[in-house]
């Protein structure tokens, strides 16, 4: 009898499920991540269950799963694409529960939960100063998690299961060449996660040096770097020093800057990787080329400008809000809705576009636009010389056809969910400029659109169905388009119930 109750207790102990198993960790890794607000909310005197409810609940799910399923050896396609969209969903509603029990609505608190762990920025909050300080932090700390957390755990766990790790991997950082990188998945996720650290930490010193207050210092830190845009305060940054605002003007950089080129510079003594990367050249010199360009418009507009007493703050408004777009993070020192239109539309191209991939940055990337734009040009070139033999380069190496063909599907996918997002929000009434805008920032995971929507406007008053459709936005927009849509295909889940009934006969 004890025999066969042990027999019994090893086939538990040893079930093989690797999606169970990573679920589990995902909700111990949030439990843990809990832990943070729940210091805060005690430091403050806040209510306390508003992140104990979420962490109890984490850990009875958490704990069965790791403690009696195994990961496989070998994680297949669908199950990747499956475990990284549903990973977002897992944490989206985990997320909300603290915002419900504070008072928030399901609806709200689903969209304010999914806002933060994309490093979206969009908020529903019509008075953030009346929430709690503790609720504010998680807020801002989702952000944190979302841009490089959540998905540095998935590689430091998945190298137990074969090329599907790095199938995952570049998932989430399109454009890396992964076997370039390294073969040891496992290790340089930790360097991404040092590197990761290292910013956050160097960025919380510099904040708290300058005379912030240790609990602003981490928030601000917490969405600066995950370039995500939350702020604990209504004004966005604009109540901060100019030299803080210059600082995050830096570390947006950074954080919108490919992680590669850190590792690079950091791991492989190689600075010059910055000026050989034909993407950080390009991303670069634009945000220079719109901040000179938006600071000599904007003085062109105000009337009695004096460079002498107002020089630096036009081009401290123009620096920031250029890099706050066009990394998708959302910040504001000033109402852009208030600047000249063309200076509008600036803005919203840039967020559409996007900085460096394998960053924590949203929108299409600034390396897609490249391989997108070459191959517009050989299709002109093509019309010259069909008999032409030409291949497409970046950063000296050949571009493969079938990256051109993802980049191309992605740009098609990107631009007719744009579309169709707006055409809904307007079905429902949502004036022009807000739908167009609002889908746009939420795609790009940049936050903040035009109008009612702008840097210090809110999604509260949208209907519900706006919201839902925002929501899913902001979801496909962070998971790369194409990895969510492909849950939508019947090939996809007929491969997936296909593998899943082949697990089950062989763990019996």
């Amino acid at each position: 009898m004890m025999a066969k109750e042990k027999g019994m207790m090893a086939r538990f102990s040893v079930y093989e499920n690797s999606l169970a198993y990573l679920t589990g960790v995902i909700l111990l890794y949030l439990a843990v991540a809990l832990l943070v607000p729940l210091i805060t909310a005690y430091v403050y005197a806040e209510d306390l269950t508003m992140f104990i409810v979420p962490l109890i609940i984490c850990l009875l799910i958490a704990i069965p799963l790791i403690t009696f399923c195994s990961p496989s050896q070998a994680l297949r396609p669908v199950e990747g694409i499956f475990l990284v969209s549903g990973a977002w969903i897992i944490a989206m509603f985990v997320g909300a529960i603290p915002y419900i029990i504070a008072g928030m609505g399901f609806l709200d608190a689903c969209f304010e939960s999914m806002s933060g762990f994309t490093t979206t920025g969009a908020t529903i909050m019509t008075s953030i100063e009346s929430w709690p300080a503790s609720l504010l932090l998680w807020r801002s700390f989702t952000q944190w998690l979302g841009g490089a957390g959540i998905i540095m755990v998935f590689v430091t766990i998945l190298p137990m299961l074969g090329i599907g790790g790095r199938n995952l991997f570049k998932n989430e950082f399109p454009g890396m060449d992964v076997h370039n990188f390294t073969f040891r998945i496992q290790e340089a996720a930790k360097e991404f996660h040092n590197i990761y650290l290292l910013l956050s930490g160097c960025l919380v010193i510099i904040i708290l040096l300058m005379g912030e207050s240790f609990y602003d210092s981490l928030t601000l830190m917490f969405s600066t770097m995950s370039t995500g845009g939350f702020s604990p305060h209504s004004d966005s940054l604009a109540n901060f020093s100019p030299g803080i605002q210059w600082i995050v003007i830096l570390f947006m950089f950074l954080g919108a800057t490919n992680f590669y080129l850190h590792y690079r510079t950091l791991y492989q003594r190689e600075p010059k990787a910055y000026v050989e990367s034909t993407e950080f050249r390009t991303f670069a010199l634009i945000a220079i080329i719109l901040t000179t360009f938006t600071f000599l418009a904007l003085n062109f507009h105000m009337d009695g400008f004096n460079l002498l007493n107002e020089g630096e703050e036009t081009l401290r408004y123009s620096a920031f809000h250029i890099m706050s777009a066009f990394t998708s993070t959302g910040f504001a020192v000033d109402d852009y809705n208030a600047w000249p239109v063309f200076i509008q539309m600036i803005i919203l191209v840039i967020m559409l576009v996007g900085a460096s991939s394998g960053s924590t940055a949203g929108g299409l990337k600034m390396s897609r636009a490249v391989v997108a734009l070459k191959y517009l040009y050989q299709g002109m070139l093509r019309q010259i010389h069909p008999r032409a033999v030409i291949s497409m380069k970046m950063d000296g190496k050949s571009v493969s056809d079938d990256a051109v063909a993802v980049t191309i599907a992605m740009v098609l996918l990107f631009t007719a969910t744009l579309i169709g997002a707006t055409f809904i929000l307007l079905a429902t009434g949502v004036p022009v400029t807000e739908s167009f805008s609002a889908v746009a920032a939420c795609i790009s995971n940049h936050g903040p659109g035009m109008g009612a929507v702008g840097p210090y406007g809110d999604y509260a008053w949208m209907n519900p169905v706006a919201k839902v459709t925002l929501i899913f936005a902001m979801w496909a927009g962070r998971l790369e388009l194409i990895t969510v849509f492909v849950l939508l295909t019947p090939a996809f889940w007929k491969e997936f119930k296909r593998h899943s009934h082949r697990s089950k006969k062989l763990n019996k």
